[in-house]
């Protein structure tokens, strides 16, 4: 056999190889994006992975055919008898087994078929190779010609797919995934008053259960805490979810999850014009709005309320990458995260490798809240227009807790976990731990205090340049979180079905102009309540499609004296949080899956809809969430339970009448009903 030959064998071979697995792969990603998005825009980035896996399967053969022929040239030395054909058989009948059983069906366990004695596979696999090198030694041109004979038919068939694939990986489609809501635009009512600046910080993963501010003992703020004491400090604030996309679509549009529905990873298929968001509302009344996002996840163009900022840079723009070349891996990742994350980071064929560069990049680039302040302080000194509203999202301190010198090892075990090396290997960011791995979440959980205080002091420094490039005594400042970080209850970072108080409790803290004295503010109080709020402070109307309600009622502002309509108050009410990723937002499907929080006063039940299962907590006596009371009072438990249940009921009666089978939530329902929770 020539080498030609046996060359275009073992490149067919591997090209039916990475196709079979393209496929297995395709079924189990598109499971997941079936969740959120029709096939028709899941087809292009479909059609391209294909294309890149026939490229790796052409890269793998021509490694091996390349390694096999060199093998043969040491071996024909010694083996006189021994031809290329009889290498190139051996490692198709040995090496295409393992490959099917690791890389496609990898979900079957070899222990049902030959037991877990490791003799006993050792001497399965000893008399496999004995009996493949006998049937090779014999009949290898002939294994090899019925083997090419047999793939014909499949390997035409994988080639007129690739044909098909080509043209439509270049494919736009036309899509929208949240369909536009009516909507009618604001006309500012005529003022005397000058509206205000606004400012809205929100530092990524921050628990206010870590902030000394609120009362912890490491000093995590100290500039924050001394800030604070001329500011509004809110000492129960929760995020609408424990991760960022649908708390910071809460916070954009004062709408709970349930209702704007935004609850999936929109790195995949960004949501698409949704116009019932708050910044689309300032605008309408004058502002000029500048969005500046370091986490891709709540980017304005992720969010789809990009048209209603002036500027809004992309995400990558604010990582500080190696070169230039990773600038552009940055870019690819964030507008084809599909292809990136399924070809390239959890490829088990690059991750053999071990190549720290086809990770994501917000894991291997320095990320500086000082970049993404500075590029606003930029902005802002060209174009003083006002009034303005900035949403800056700063992403420290998020994992990977990297803070610099000299933070870094500033409270203790200064070798521990100190590079994202350290931190990505330890298994314990974003997962759940045994109790035994206690001390090792304490000692990670100081390289987050760190950052924490990293992030104080950076935010200190522009607040000092942001009075020398603006007039202060106009501008409102408000410093908030998406939502926590966890390490306790078995598990560190944020995600998944937890939702305990570290998790979704957030800093809330409003700083005015007008105010020298500050204000504690007790009654807990949620996400959704910062869109009304900044409305009041405009002096704009509240929609009724927002859920929130304004906290001014509960604030002494001479400046709001008179708005805050003597003889009104905010009476409590129960607080939402909730985590349902696990539902489908395309179709008509109730919210059956996930965990939901609900708050009534000290009493905090958590229910977990898949298990049916409750936990209740009161939170003055145990503000740990230790010990389950549910048995204790059954009561309180019953009545939070069948509140959740009655809130979650409305919403998907709501959703269901607004949603057809292959659309995108109609939000004219609210406008038209104006039923809220």
């Amino acid at each position: 056999m020539t080498a030609k030959k046996s060359f275009l064998i073992t490149l067919r071979i591997f090209f039916i190889l990475f196709s079979l697995k393209f496929i297995r792969d395709a079924f189990y990603t598109w499971d997941g994006c079936s969740y959120y998005m029709q096939f028709k825009d899941f087809l292009p980035d479909l059609s391209l992975i294909f294309i890149l896996y026939t490229v790796l399967g052409v890269i793998f053969a021509v490694i091996i055919w390349i390694n096999l022929y060199g093998l043969l040239k040491i071996l024909s030395v010694l083996i006189k008898s021994i031809r290329f054909e009889h290498l190139i058989a051996f490692f198709i009948l040995t090496a295409t087994p393992i490959f099917i059983k690791k890389f496609i069906f990898d979900f079957f366990p070899m222990s049902s078929l030959v037991g877990s004695n490791q003799i006993v596979r050792l001497i399965i696999a000893c008399v496999f190779v004995v009996i493949v090198s006998w049937l090779v030694y014999k009949y290898a041109e002939k294994i090899l010609n019925e083997i090419e004979s047999r793939i014909k038919p499949v390997l035409w068939l994988f080639i007129i797919l690739l044909i098909i694939a080509v043209p439509l990986s270049i494919f736009k489609s036309g899509y929208s995934e949240a369909e536009t809501a009516t909507h009618h635009k604001h006309v500012a009512a005529p003022s005397d008053k000058k509206r205000p600046n606004i400012i809205l910080v929100i530092m990524d993963a921050l628990t206010a259960r870590d902030m000394q501010v609120y009362g912890y003992q490491r000093p995590t703020t100290p500039f924050i805490s001394e800030w604070a004491k001329g500011a509004f400090v809110f000492n129960r604030t929760y995020s609408a979810s424990n991760w960022t996309t649908p708390s910071t679509m809460s916070i954009m549009t004062g709408q709970r999850p349930w209702t704007h529905r935004i609850w999936y990873r929109t790195e995949s298929k960004a949501v698409s014009n949704y116009k019932d968001n708050l910044p689309l509302i300032l605008k309408d009344y004058g502002y000029t709005n500048y969005g500046f996002v370091q986490n891709h996840n709540a980017n304005p163009e992720t969010l789809g309320i990009k048209d209603a900022f002036v500027i809004r840079d992309k995400a990558y723009t604010f990582w500080i990458t190696r070169n230039q070349w990773y600038d552009e891996y940055a870019k690819f990742f964030t507008s084809k995260h599909i292809i990136a994350e399924w070809v390239f980071e959890n490829n088990p064929f690059i991750n053999s490798l071990n190549l720290k560069f086809f990770r994501h990049p917000i894991f291997t680039s320095l990320i500086r809240s000082e970049t993404v302040y500075n590029r606003f302080l930029e902005a802002i000194s060209q174009n003083l227009e006002q009034p303005f509203f900035a949403y800056i999202h700063v992403y420290p301190p998020h994992s990977l807790y990297l803070p610099p010198k000299p933070y870094m090892g500033m409270f203790g075990n200064t070798e521990k976990f100190n590079t994202d090396e350290k931190q990505i290997n330890s298994s314990l960011i974003d997962d759940y731990y045994p109790p035994e791995r206690q001390k090792d979440v304490d000692d990670i959980r100081k390289r987050y205090d760190e950052f924490i205080l990293y992030s104080d002091q950076q935010f200190k420094a522009f607040l000092i340049r942001l009075s020398k490039t603006i007039d202060m005594s106009n501008t409102i400042i408000i410093l908030s979180s998406d939502h926590g970080e966890s390490f306790s209850h078995g598990f560190v970072g944020h995600g998944y079905d937890e939702l305990y108080e570290p998790l979704v409790h957030v800093p809330l803290i409003i700083k005015t102009p007008w105010n020298t004295k500050g204000q504690t503010i007790d009654m807990p109080v949620e996400q959704i309540d910062i869109a009304p709020t900044i409305l009041e402070f405009a002096d704009i109307p509240v929609p009724n499609w927002m859920e929130g309600r304004s906290l001014i009622p509960l604030l002494v502002v001479p400046k709001y004296r008179d708005q805050s309509r003597e003889g009104k108050i905010l009476e409590p009410r129960p607080l939402f949080s909730m985590q349902l990723i696990k539902n489908r937002t395309i179709g008509n499907y109730p919210i059956t899956k996930g965990t939901i929080a609900v708050w009534d006063g000290d009493y905090k039940l958590i229910h977990y809809l898949e298990e049916n299962k409750s936990f209740l907590f009161d939170l003055k006596a145990d503000p740990d969430e230790t010990k389950d009371i549910s048995k204790e009072k059954p009561a309180i438990r019953q009545r939070l339970l069948k509140l959740m249940e009655d809130s979650l009921s409305n919403a998907n009666t709501r959703s269901k009448q607004a949603i057809g089978p292959f659309s995108f939530f109609d939000r004219q329902y609210f406008l038209d009903n104006k039923k809220y929770l």
